[in-house]
């Protein structure tokens, strides 16, 4: 099986790794690229981290927290390795993060660590404490030479599967691809890692599968029960 992985240059390599090493013909494309801000951290009695890159951030610089919220299972055990306790939403999204901490942060101090394309969700918080969004990076999308080429890959049905692992990605790529990428598409398996991103593809007629867990080890064993 062919897949093509769209992620982060800075988190390609590893996740091209772990796939070859499960037995699929992996390759990868970033869609997207990440540039790093400068910003303060304000007075916060709970802080929310959204992404590996927002807890990489975190722990490089020494960052203060108070209580710490991590979306996604490698999120948290960048911020545990560095000896900061976390709490983890079920789901590994924005949506179950606010279902289920919601009461907790009610008339809290809040902020959110994470990118300009966070999930616009977690800005319900603002209706119920006192919430600030602090833009760690900031997410662009990559639409080069590169990313046109896979695009023409996709049509000429290289590939068997293509895993999106982000909204922003998901536009990225869509917006590169005519009827006939779309076409192709509908013949291939599609991997969205969560609803929002599935969303994305729906809004182009397609059909994505979403694994039951949002990570790439949950697309892995939803490709093995695929390929079995």
């Amino acid at each position: 099986m062919k897949i093509l992985i769209l992620r982060p240059a800075e988190l390609l390599e590893d996740t091209l790794r772990k796939f070859r090493g499960e037995g699929f013909e992996a390759y990868g494309c970033p869609f997207v690229k990440i540039s790093y801000n400068e910003f303060e951290v304000p007075e916060h009695d709970f802080a929310i981290i959204t992404s590996q890159n927002a807890a990489r951030v975190v722990v490089e610089r020494g960052l203060k927290l108070g209580r710490v919220i991590a979306i996604g299972r490698k999120t948290a055990e960048i911020l545990e390795k560095a000896g900061v306790k976390v709490l983890i939403p079920t789901k590994f999204d924005s949506e179950t993060l606010f279902e289920e901490f919601s009461e907790m942060l009610k008339g809290k101090k809040v902020i959110a660590l994470r990118s300009n394309a966070g999930s616009k969700v977690l800005k319900k918080l603002a209706g119920i404490s006192d919430f600030r969004d602090v833009k760690v990076y900031r997410i662009e999308k990559l639409q080069e030479e590169e990313q046109r080429k896979e695009i023409e890959r996709v049509k000429d049905g290289f590939y068997d599967a293509v895993i999106f692992s982000s909204s922003m990605i998901a536009r990225s790529f869509l917006e590169l691809c005519d009827n006939g990428c779309l076409e192709a598409l509908k013949n291939m398996t599609l991997i969205a890692i969560g609803p929002p991103t599935a969303r994305v593809l729906e809004s182009y007629g397609l059909k994505p599968l979403i694994p039951e867990e949002y990570t790439f080890d949950g697309v892995l064993r939803l490709l093995k029960a695929i390929k079995s």
